[in-house]
């Protein structure tokens, strides 16, 4: 389409709009500015204003911000232009025909991206609206859409080119799109703070492709400082540079030619963009922080800068902000202040020094460093399991459970009519305060030390004894609830906050362990979580895997068949969401793809009931867990686990209150979803004004990262010397 051609289209639908004489004096006065046509992704942008403007120089008659109409390319299609860069140009309405909003996708809406267009595929669908302006009610729905990659699962985008690649992965952004859009991208590439040049091997000379990232986190772990550049400026280079781009769950290589293209069609108008810069954890002033510190303690020497600390985090796919680069400079200080003579007394608020409790042996407080949740100090990689993922899990399980823990027996009108419409939006009293765990996080916790403790680990014919272990576990647990066991030893069971005693009914478990097995319920998925953790490396696990695992652990208490299989699915899917792999799929895809496994038959209905497709077209139909069974039996229980989180993988505080706030076992729902979303995102992606706030918030990280040390391939068995001491054999 010629310039003229727009032109001509837009004078059209003003003398529709505003009359035949539009750009006559007697008339509305308006013509197109044809000196400020410009091309721009999405077609023609087409500016408009009034006479007097634009050919008398009045500024008191400009329409301001001057409107413009965007013809698009190549179906011609009007379109209003927002106002603002970034925004969303909107169909043009014509005098006499119905009008239909479109409905865009709010990721599409949210990103930044207007200035590309609108794709089809992220119009949802259209709202009619009324002469009034106001809408009618009636919508229709587009078959073409597709679901975004945030609802999809994919890692939540940080900056425009993360948003831009995740479109262009999902189908919403055609290559062209791609293209246009990297020209207003920036990208990071790694370097050498000590050469000040990125090192040859992420620079494939034999195709003139250097490596970038779409932010510093991604960048390779032992390297501190960046260069950042734009399309322009790798271009710039003779010869020009291809670029591979790495970001969260993304990866796309992209040419010089095909960047030197799109310039030549769309030249950049601001400066070039090419400096060099320091990731937080080397920047000079924690060099200073690092001396005042270990004067004010009366070190002789100060700490390192935190680049090792950096370095871990990154591997798990995070990275330090400048205030815990700075708080781990202070703790570490303290820490080796408190490994010399005469150690001063350890500061009262432990957080605002940079460290965190740990536990010893005898479940005492031993400070150390804070890791925030984003690294292992032991750095093991993962055999099978990723670190942040189990302690991810365990956190968000304990934050489930204190979420529903004060609406366990209520029923949806019940919980509106005392918290309101919205039901549950933050921790209430269940106990003394809010924010505490109840008994299923307790019960988790020994499981899971239980696990730790069987032999089979270091004597994989001992795995007969696994569920003798595991009895001995629940035995320390009822100790603590006042159901006296002689032989409650071990260091969990020293800790005075574990203690509380938040299980209704202590006496009657007790008894289910003195005979066969004779309860049902949803309790029987309770040790799914530890159950996963034990194929964390080779030989770690039973011959059967986790689904025997669990078929144990449950079959302790439980008989029901309907109860065990729901609880081996829920193990299995809990393995595969622990991935060590930096991209783990999303509760619903993994819980389809189990599902549809051999052995995945008993839950199969379940899961299709419970779970969307979010890879078709056409609006999702996401579930609502008030209707899946009753809330009561385990696999209503299971399904509105899977039902709250499946599709607000990216959405965790939305997805814990749906989780939550419906007729049923709200604590166990809860602390189900949270463990999915925990495994998903890690403590750092979980809502932070809840993990800030929960109770044994430290201890809970601690008995899932001795979890996941244990059954790695590198196992404290043979790294500590105290493990069994910490955790004594049977």
């Amino acid at each position: 389409m010629e310039p003229a051609e727009a032109v001509a289209k837009v004078e059209q639908w003003l003398r529709a709009v505003h009359g035949p004489e539009m750009s006559e004096p007697g008339g509305v006065a308006l013509r197109v500015d044809r000196d400020r046509v410009l091309r721009v992704p999405e077609g023609w942008a087409v500016p408009y204003n009034t006479v007097a403007y634009l050919d008398q120089g009045r500024d008191d008659q400009e329409i301001f911000p001057q409107p413009k109409l965007i013809v698009r390319e190549p179906d011609g299609e009007l379109r209003q232009a927002h106002p603002h860069p970034g925004g969303l140009s909107v169909p043009v309405t014509y005098p006499g025909e119905e009008t239909w909003r479109e409905i865009v996708d709010p990721e599409y809406a949210e990103s930044g991206l207007g200035h590309l267009g609108v794709p089809k595929q992220a119009v949802a669908g259209w709202a009619k609206v009324g002469e009034d302006g106001r809408p009618t009610g009636e919508e229709r729905e587009n078959p073409e859409y597709t679901p975004g990659p945030i609802r999809r699962g994919f890692p939540r985008p940080e900056n425009p080119l993360e948003y831009l690649l995740q479109f262009h992965g999902v189908g919403w952004l055609d290559r062209e799109r791609l293209l246009i859009g990297l020209l207003a991208c920036e990208f990071y590439a790694p370097l050498d703070l000590a050469t000040g040049r990125t090192p040859r091997q992420y620079f494939h000379a034999d195709r003139n492709e250097l490596e970038v990232a779409t932010a510093p986190r991604f960048l390779p772990p032992r390297l501190h400082g960046w260069w950042k550049m734009d399309a322009s400026t790798l271009t710039s280079f003779q010869p020009p540079m291809s670029v591979a781009i790495k970001g969260p769950g993304v990866y796309e290589q992209v040419t010089a030619a095909e960047l030197a293209g799109a310039l030549a069609e769309f030249p950049r108008h601001t400066p070039q963009v090419d400096v060099h810069g320091r990731c937080p954890e080397a920047e000079a002033d924690l060099a200073r922080l690092a001396a005042e510190t270990a004067a004010k303690l009366g070190l002789n020497e100060p700490v390192d800068p935190p680049l090792s600390a950096a370095e871990k985090a990154r591997k798990r796919g995070y990275a330090l902000t400048p205030a815990e680069c700075e708080l781990t400079v202070v703790g570490e200080t303290w820490v080796r202040r408190s490994r010399q003579p005469d150690p001063p007394a350890w500061p009262e608020d432990l957080a605002a020094h940079g460290l965190a409790p740990g536990y010893d042996n005898q479940g005492r407080v031993e400070p150390r460093v804070d890791t925030f949740g984003k690294y292992f100090a032991v750095d093991l990689p993962g055999f099978r399991h990723g670190w942040q993922r189990v302690t991810g899990a365990y956190v968000g399980f304990a934050i489930g459970e204190a979420l529903g823990a004060a609406v366990d027996t209520l029923s949806l009108a019940e919980i509106r009519a005392k918290f309101g419409e919205r039901g549950v939006t933050d921790f209430e009293t269940a106990f003394e305060r809010p924010g505490q765990i109840g008994s299923l996080t307790q019960r988790l916790l020994f499981f899971t030390e239980s696990v730790i403790r069987s032999p089979h680990r270091e004597d994989p014919a001992a795995q007969e004894r696994f569920a003798e272990v595991a009895r001995g576990g629940l035995r320390r647990w009822l100790d603590t609830q006042g159901v006296p066991y002689d032989q409650a030893d071990g260091w969990l069971v020293r800790v005075p906050g574990l203690w509380a005693q938040r299980h209704p009914e202590p006496a009657g478990l007790a008894g289910a362990l003195d005979q066969p097995p004779n309860l049902t319920g949803p309790s029987a998925l309770l040790p799914a979580l530890p159950a996963a953790l034990t194929e964390g490396g080779p030989g770690s696990g039973l011959t059967g895997g986790a689904r025997q695992a669990v078929r144990l652990l449950a079959g302790l208490t439980h008989a029901e068949e309907t109860d065990l299989a729901a609880a081996a699915f829920l193990a299995d899917l809990f393995d595969r969401a622990l991935t060590k792999d930096e991209f783990a799929f999303p509760a619903w895809a993994l819980a389809r793809q189990v599902a549809a496994e051999p052995g995945g038959e008993p839950v199969r209905n379940l899961v299709a009931e419970a779970v969307p497709n979010l890879k078709t077209k056409g609006l999702p139909r996401l579930r609502d867990p008030e209707r899946i069974g009753d809330g009561q039996d385990t696999p209503s229980v299971l399904g509105r686990a899977l039902a709250a989180v499946s599709g607000y993988e990216n959405y965790p505080e939305k997805a814990l209150l749906r989780a939550v706030n419906h007729s049923g076992r709200s604590a166990l729902t809860g602390a189900l979803a949270g463990a999915l979303l925990g495994a998903r995102l890690g403590i750092p992606g979980l809502p932070q004004r809840w993990v800030e706030r929960l109770e044994l918030r430290y201890l809970i990280e601690t008995v899932a990262t001795d979890a996941f040390w244990h059954f790695d391939r590198h196992s404290a068995l043979g790294q500590r010397d105290d493990w069994r001491e910490r955790y004594p054999g049977w």
